[in-house]
């Protein structure tokens, strides 16, 4: 029993050992001075806007548009030293407004807040291409170096941020969007010098997020093609895997927030993320992944309340609220003996709990404006009575949650 115990302690000292060291050789690039161009882009009662600029440490030669990192950074007016918060978008924006906003409303709170623009986005997509489009491809190499890339330009980042009068150099976060939580959650893996994060529609396992989510079909499809089942590419991206470097850590000082029908995060996939960080709050909303953008202004507040409590204060409990009122919309193919098949939008008006498994919803489609009473026995399905001006009757809708 004690030959047991002493290997497998043995055995986990190897592998902790393993992957720090491998952290250290992915993400740990010797020191150097920021070659940072910083150009004023606006200046305010409240705070000035510039734009920085300074080169990745992970060029490619391929793609020279992508190699230079661009962050646009807001910093309140103001003797005292303040808090910082990097902010990290979603896949594919042409521009990161709804970042730039909570940039701006981070900034009013007295942060010192930074849009870091992801590898081949905006400024850094290269010629012909969409913004986005090139860092999730159906070769593993380029998505193991774009993630590794983005990580280092983040760290890059906070090099930068560290070196300003006006930021308290121990007190720095993150925020991430989906794509943006995901790197996020990378970089709160393999950087120390972050004291807590907000990831939003998050999660880990990138294998399992690529082979689930609906928006990579296509790049499943040619992975397949080159022999490249789930668990190959698991072993492939084991490099740029959160779940590699996390060991439960930071426990109540990363928020996740997370749709409770979302599609594209699975939800096995999050809730891996929040055990890897350390079982730390998480709001579930009762939306897919698109949602949350219709509660954005009571999305800021939570995101601010959580980052006073662990970047200004330190003393502020954080609560995680119930709800953020958030509606709940279904978006699909309705059936019932009255009125045919048509295209319809549910928005739930009624919960039998907070899962929303079951209730009442309004539908509207160009047919017929009519009542929905029913349960989801298994997703993507909905069943129930639909009541209209008709007689009532049953009906089948095969939905997504927006």
């Amino acid at each position: 029993m004690f030959k047991a115990v002493c290997m497998a302690i043995l055995l986990g000292c190897v592998f902790c050992s393993k992957s720090q060291s491998s952290a250290d050789e992915w993400f740990r690039p010797p020191p150097r001075p920021v070659e940072a161009q910083v150009q004023l882009m606006r200046s305010t009662q409240e705070n000035t806007h510039l734009l920085v600029r300074f080169p990745s440490l992970l060029a490619t030669a391929d793609y020279p548009q992508n190699n230079i990192v661009y962050a646009e950074v807001f910093i309140p007016h103001g003797e005292q030293k303040m808090p910082a918060v990097i902010i990290l978008h979603s896949w594919g924006v042409q521009k990161p407004d709804i970042e730039l906003s909570l940039a701006r409303f981070l900034a009013r709170r007295g942060f010192v807040a930074a849009v870091m623009t992801l590898p081949y986005h905006v400024q850094r997509t290269p010629s012909g291409y969409l913004s986005g489009e090139l860092i999730i491809v159906p070769d593993v190499g380029q998505m193991r170096t774009a993630m590794k890339q983005a990580v280092l330009d983040t760290m890059r980042l906070v090099d930068w941020l560290q070196a300003q009068p006006q930021v308290a150099q121990q007190r720095i976060g993150i925020v991430g969007i989906s794509l943006g939580a995901i790197v996020g959650a990378l970089v709160l893996a393999v950087e120390s010098r972050l004291q807590a994060g907000v990831l939003v529609l998050g999660g880990a396992d990138l294998a399992h997020v690529l082979w689930r989510s609906p928006l990579t079909m296509n790049i499943r499809a040619e992975l397949r093609t080159k022999g490249v089942d789930l668990e190959r590419l698991r072993q492939e991206l084991l490099p740029v895997e959160p779940l590699n470097y996390l060991k439960g850590q930071y426990g109540k000082r990363v928020l996740m927030i997370n749709g409770r029908f979302d599609l594209v995060i699975p939800r096995e996939d999050a809730l891996a993320l929040r055990r890897a960080l350390g079982e730390g709050p998480l709001l579930w909303l009762n939306t897919g992944h698109y949602g949350p953008a219709l509660v954005r202004s009571a999305l800021f507040e939570v995101i601010g309340r959580f980052l006073l409590a662990q970047l200004q204060d330190g003393e502020t409990e954080f609560a995680v609220p119930t709800t953020l009122r958030e509606p709940t919309l279904r978006i699909g193919l309705l059936y019932s003996q009255q009125w045919g098949a048509r295209v319809s939008v549910a928005a739930d008006v009624w919960r039998w709990e907070r899962e929303s498994r079951a209730g009442v919803a309004v539908q509207v489609s160009a047919r017929n404006l009519s009542v929905l009473v029913g349960f989801s026995p298994r997703r993507p399905v909905h069943v129930g009575v639909e009541l209209s001006s008709r007689p009532p009757a049953a009906y089948l809708l095969f939905h997504f949650v927006l």
